[in-house]
């Protein structure tokens, strides 16, 4: 997985930043990958920065078991099921605005209606894509977005109009 073989005095690299965000948008609930081993943390790599904001996203959770050869440790990224967005009592587009920002945040596509309506907690597809047409209209202030559909063997693609942040652009 697009490895990285860099030394530093405590801890070789096995994953560069790139292969981690990529395994991470890839990988199945519960799947794992060693982005590094050794002796500490490697805490001034910018690999670590990216497990530690996934980690912060919901999106991964980290873990360093002793290496079978007692030398260190292997650091570990385990994919989690990605969190609902909000749960506290607020409109369907404040729910829906949230998710598209932390999957810009994450790297992530946007996701389908009905993906959209499981992590914000809503009871149907329509209830995602209703929020949605709120949230293209210029009633919706710094929430309003612009979604580009790409067609059917690609993820649409959010823009947040007030920052021009995007959602990532991939096929299914």
């Amino acid at each position: 997985m697009g490895g990285l073989a860099a030394q530093s005095k405590a801890v070789t690299l096995a994953a560069s930043e790139a292969a981690l965000r990529q395994w991470v948008m890839m990988a199945s609930i519960g799947d794992r990958l060693t982005f590094a081993t050794g002796k500490e943390p490697p805490r001034n790599e910018p690999v670590w920065k990216a497990a530690r904001s996934m980690v912060d996203l919901g999106l991964i959770r980290t873990f360093q078991p002793r290496r079978p050869d007692g030398r260190g440790f292997d650091f570990v990224a385990q994919r989690i099921e990605s969190p609902i967005a909000i749960q506290d009592p607020c409109s369907r587009s404040v729910r829906v605005f949230a998710e598209i920002a932390r999957c810009v945040a994450a790297g992530e596509p946007m996701p389908t209606d009905r993906q959209l309506a499981k992590r914000c907690g809503l009871a149907h597809a329509d209830d995602a894509s209703n929020a949605l047409r709120k949230l293209k209209k210029p009633e919706a202030g710094d929430r309003q977005i612009h979604i580009t559909n790409w067609g059917r063997q690609e993820h649409r693609q959010a823009t947040i109009l007030a920052t021009g942040q995007m959602t990532i652009r991939r096929k299914f």
